[in-house]
C-alpha cells in the first residue's frame, strides 16, 4: 500500500513538473541569461577579429557623452521620455479617472463615450495607427488648405515643431480604452453603502463623492499604474515604430524608441555594448527611483481604513 502511494505521488510530482519545466527553461534563458549576459556586454567592446574584449567602465562613459550633448538624439529622447511620463501624470491620470467615474456614474452620453473609446480595442491597433497617419497627412492638410483657405500646412507627422506633440497626442487616445475599463471596474467594486454613507454625512454633490469617496478606494489601482508607468519610463516607445519604422524625427524620439530601433535597425554587433550599459545606467537609475515611489505612495497616500 505505501509503495502505491509512493507511485502515485511520484506520478502527480512529474505531471507538475511537465507543466512547469518549460516555462521555467524559458525564464531561464530568456530572463536570467539574458539579463545577466547584458550586464557583463556592459563592460565590453566588439572589435572587428569577432570577439569581445573588457574595457571596463568605457562603454558607460561613451553612453554619458552622447546623453550630455555629443548627440540631438540621444538627449532628446531622454528629455521625451520624462515629458511623457510627467503629461500623463499631471493631465492624463485625472482625464482617465475623470471619464472613468462618468461611466461609473452613468452620465449623459456615457454610452456613447464608451464606444468611441473603445473602436481602437476592437479593430487591431495596426489598422488604427495607419487610419490615424492617413488622417493627419492627407486629410487635416487638404481640409485646412480646401475649406480654411490656408495656403499650405505641415505634414504634424513629419514636422520637427508638431511630431512629438501629435503622437503624443496619439498615445493618450489610444491608452483611453484601457484605462477606461480599469478605472470603473475599480468604482464598480465600491459597497453602495460607503457611497449611501457618505450622501448622509455631508457628500453632496457628485465631485465631492469623487474625491472624498472614490479615489481613497480605488488608490490601490491608481498607485498600481503610477508605479508601473514609472519602472516604464525608458521602455515605453509609444506608436513610434508603427508611424516611422527607422526614420521616426529626432523631435519625436524617445530613449523606448531609439533602444529599438538601434537593435532593430543595427547591422553588427558594434554598438550593442553601449546600448547595454545605458541600459544598466538607466536601470540603476528607475529601480530606487520606482521603490522610493511605491514606498511614497504606501507611507502618505490615503487608505481605506475606516470606510
Amino acid at each position: 500500500m505505501k509503495s502505491k502511494i509512493s507511485q502515485k505521488k511520484l506520478h502527480d510530482n512529474l505531471f507538475v513538473a511537465s507543466f512547469l519545466i518549460y516555462p521555467i527553461i524559458l525564464f531561464l534563458v530568456f530572463y536570467v541569461y539574458v539579463n545577466f549576459n547584458s550586464i557583463l556586454l556592459a563592460f565590453k567592446e566588439y572589435d572587428f577579429t569577432g570577439a569581445y574584449k573588457w574595457v571596463g567602465f568605457e562603454q558607460f562613459s561613451r553612453f554619458i557623452k552622447n546623453i550630455q550633448g555629443g548627440s540631438d538624439l540621444w538627449s532628446t529622447g531622454l528629455i521625451n521620455s520624462f515629458r511623457m511620463f510627467f503629461i500623463s501624470l499631471i493631465i492624463c491620470l485625472p482625464l482617465y479617472v475623470f471619464f472613468s467615474y462618468i461611466l461609473f456614474k452613468k452620465c449623459f452620453m456615457h454610452k456613447q463615450l464608451r464606444a468611441i473609446v473603445m473602436i481602437p480595442q476592437i479593430v487591431s491597433g495596426f489598422i488604427i495607427c495607419l487610419v490615424f497617419k492617413k488622417f493627419v497627412e492627407g486629410a487635416i492638410p487638404d481640409i485646412m488648405i480646401n475649406v480654411f483657405g490656408k495656403e499650405s500646412f505641415p505634414n504634424l507627422l513629419q514636422s520637427l515643431e508638431y511630431a512629438f506633440g501629435t503622437t503624443l497626442f496619439y498615445q493618450i487616445w489610444i491608452s483611453f480604452a484601457t484605462n477606461l475599463i480599469v478605472y470603473p471596474n475599480a468604482m464598480a467594486q465600491i459597497d453602495d453603502g460607503i457611497l449611501e454613507a457618505g450622501r448622509i454625512d455631508g457628500v453632496g454633490n457628485i465631485f465631492q463623492e469623487l474625491w472624498y469617496l472614490i479615489l481613497p478606494l480605488i488608490f490601490p489601482t491608481i498607485s498600481t499604474f503610477l508605479i508601473t508607468g514609472v519602472a516604464g519610463i525608458f521602455t515605453n516607445a509609444s506608436s513610434l515604430p508603427t508611424f516611422y519604422m527607422y526614420s521616426a524625427p529626432t523631435s519625436a524620439v524617445n530613449m523606448g524608441y531609439i533602444y529599438w530601433r538601434e537593435v532593430a535597425n543595427s547591422t553588427s554587433y558594434l554598438g550593442y555594448p553601449m546600448l547595454a550599459a545605458g541600459g544598466l545606467l538607466m536601470t540603476l537609475f528607475v529601480a530606487p527611483m520606482t521603490i522610493l515611489v511605491r514606498w511614497l505612495l504606501e507611507k502618505f497616500g490615503p487608505t481605506t481604513e475606516g470606510y
